[in-house]
């Protein structure tokens, strides 16, 4: 198994994708904060909820990103070739996506947090420069306190776990740009639209699932005020949500050629 972690990690250095995701996740994340940082008005920008507001722009795209950079991890496998070496050297395919599915949601999970403490970085260089009071959520007594080091793990867990659930998804699937697209659509378009209609079936539904492993139930859905899943059954609907999808595209792998 460490001989195949190397290999996948070998991949990851040698290939531009997972550079890409890195580029392209401080693109839209940092991009957004600076350009609200230094062109909005001083009195929208001052207290808590105008920096916030200012960070939280581009970060809520780089779990999609994430999502996104775990399908071409898999699907990129297929599109080149080299998953045909890949089971020949490991025929065990449940290991090999499973090794996958850990490599990339480390690295999806690292993107994350360099990406935040960047946006932190800008909002904090801006304010200083500006003359802007800065938030108290930047001040060291509140960053280290355990209930923001616990929220800022949850959504470094569920980046994690949504850059896997898109290795899954490639796995099962393959084609690469129907897929993507698909994803897509699903995450920002339909299941938004499934979850306002219906609530007491969105909040199951995968990509809200990830959205209450981050955030918890600190909201309510609904006219009725539904209570969302709590943060340990949001962990464990995501990882079966995972391992059904990992599951399926190991047997159907096994019974199709991967040429």
């Amino acid at each position: 198994m460490i001989d195949l972690i190397r290999a996948e990690v070998l991949k990851l250095r040698s290939t531009r994708t997972a550079l890409g995701l890195l580029i392209a996740a401080i693109v839209v994340s940092v991009g957004p904060a600076i350009l609200v940082m230094s062109l909005f008005p001083r009195d929208l920008l001052e207290g808590e909820e105008g920096a916030m507001a200012a960070a939280a722009t581009g970060l809520t795209l780089v779990p999609v990103l994430a999502v996104v950079f775990g399908i071409l991890g898999m699907t990129n496998e297929y599109r080149h070739g080299t998953i045909t070496y890949t089971y020949l050297a490991t025929p065990r395919r449940l290991l090999v996506i499973a090794v996958k599915l850990i490599c990339y949601a480390l690295v999806g999970a690292a993107v994350m947090a360099i990406t935040a403490l960047l946006v932190v970085a800008v909002i904090a260089l801006v304010t200083a420069l500006r003359g802007i009071g800065s938030p108290s959520w930047l001040d060291t007594a509140t960053v280290s306190d355990a209930e923001t080091l616990r929220d800022i793990g949850m959504f470094l867990v569920a980046v994690g776990f949504m850059t896997g659930f898109g290795v899954g998804l490639g796995a099962l699937f393959r084609a690469q740009v129907p897929t993507v697209a698909g994803v897509l659509i699903w995450a920002l378009a339909i299941e938004n639209i499934i979850t306002a209609v219906r609530p007491g079936v969105g909040i199951y539904l995968p990509f809200t699932v990830f959205m209450q492993l981050n955030f918890g139930p600190t909201a309510s859905t609904g006219d009725g005020g539904l209570q969302l899943l709590s943060r340990p059954e949001a962990f464990l609907l995501s990882l079966a949500y995972i391992a059904v999808v990992s599951t399926a595209a190991v047997y159907i792998s096994m019974r199709r050629d991967v040429t």
